[in-house]
């Protein structure tokens, strides 16, 4: 069974021997081949080429883009600068025009990226792209004070800009789609912080962009890192095919009121960092054991750290596939 077959089924629920392996692979790849990380959120098909080049080397069952929370907002004239490895807001904006062009910043580079992994990986493993959601591209365009201070007050923010900014990220994640992604997920950290009640109101709008990926004929992803408990009994009611939680989070508490969707996670990036083998392994089984080994991709709660020491991810990798 090819890897891409793996990870579809474990979606449907189908039964395997070992769940599929899908780590969230960004600037490691870079780190990984001596280049600067900088270099390929400008650059389409370097992102591409490093991304290809990192899944030989690990053999994982799935590969996604860079993941950047700042691109949709720049696209739309925020404007960023990189601090480190990774690309920051340095100026928010709320564009009068809220509408998806490809054209605008560096959107058109990772369409491109996708569409090179699609060519060159995707007969073979499952091709992941990232959109942002509309409330963290809210938070992006208006910053944190601003956006907390009109979530507070139930201002415009849920009236108006959300819908637009729902709009923008169900246009992009299409083009995605088109572009080869077999599943597109949709990056909400933000949601981490805020209240049930403001997650109930949010979840219509991210179902809007859950619809159009599922109406492509690929799989919607919900990403909220951070500690989610407090909203897992809300997570039914939002439109995604695979519900990836971080580590702060029991799988087994996701799994009994999940059910049978898939979930995916959720071994603790901190521990990938410094921990062990026999730590990571350790983490790997306790996944299963909580997940079960139907409707479950084995992963890190959020993106694989930069500078992760390569044979721990290999360790993580083995473990999901022997235990």
């Amino acid at each position: 069974m090819k890897p891409k077959e793996k990870v579809m089924l474990a979606i449907e629920g189908g039964e395997l021997e070992a769940p599929p392996v899908l780590p969230l692979i960004g600037t490691h790849s870079a780190i990984v081949a001596n280049r600067d990380p900088r270099e390929a959120f400008h650059d389409g098909r370097l992102m591409a080429e490093l991304q290809m080049r990192i899944t030989e080397f690990y053999q994982p069952d799935g590969v996604f883009h860079y993941m950047d929370l700042t691109l949709e907002a720049e696209a739309l004239g925020a404007e960023i600068e990189f601090k480190g490895d990774f690309p920051t807001i340095t100026r928010h904006r709320i564009p009068e025009d809220i509408r998806f062009d490809e054209g605008k910043g560096r959107v058109g580079k990772f369409i491109r990226a996708v569409r090179m992994l699609h060519e060159k990986l995707g007969n073979k493993l499952f091709v992941g792209a990232y959109v942002t959601g509309p409330l963290t591209m809210a938070m992006q365009l208006l910053g944190f004070r601003e956006i907390t201070k009109r979530l507070i007050g139930k201002g415009d923010v849920t009236d108006d800009l959300l819908p637009k900014l729902s709009k923008f990220a169900s246009d992009y994640a299409r083009v995605l789609v088109d572009a080869g992604a077999d599943g597109v997920m949709v990056l909400e950290p933000y949601c981490a912080l805020i209240s049930p009640k403001t997650f109930k109101r949010l979840i219509p709008l991210i179902n809007e962009v859950c619809h159009v990926i599922s109406s492509k004929g690929a799989y919607p992803f919900l990403h909220i890192c951070g500690n989610t408990t407090y909203l897992l009994s809300l997570f039914p009611e939002v439109s995604a095919s695979v519900y990836q939680v971080d580590s702060m989070v029991s799988l087994r508490e996701a799994r009994k009121i999940l059910g049978i969707k898939c979930l995916m996670g959720n071994v603790s990036t901190s521990l990938l960092l410094t921990g062990d083998t026999e730590s990571i392994v350790s983490a790997a089984r306790k996944c299963l054991e909580e997940a079960g080994t139907r409707y479950y991709i084995m992963s890190g709660g959020c993106e694989v750290p930069p500078r992760t020491p390569p044979e721990n991810l290999k360790t993580l990798i083995e473990a999901a596939r022997n235990i």
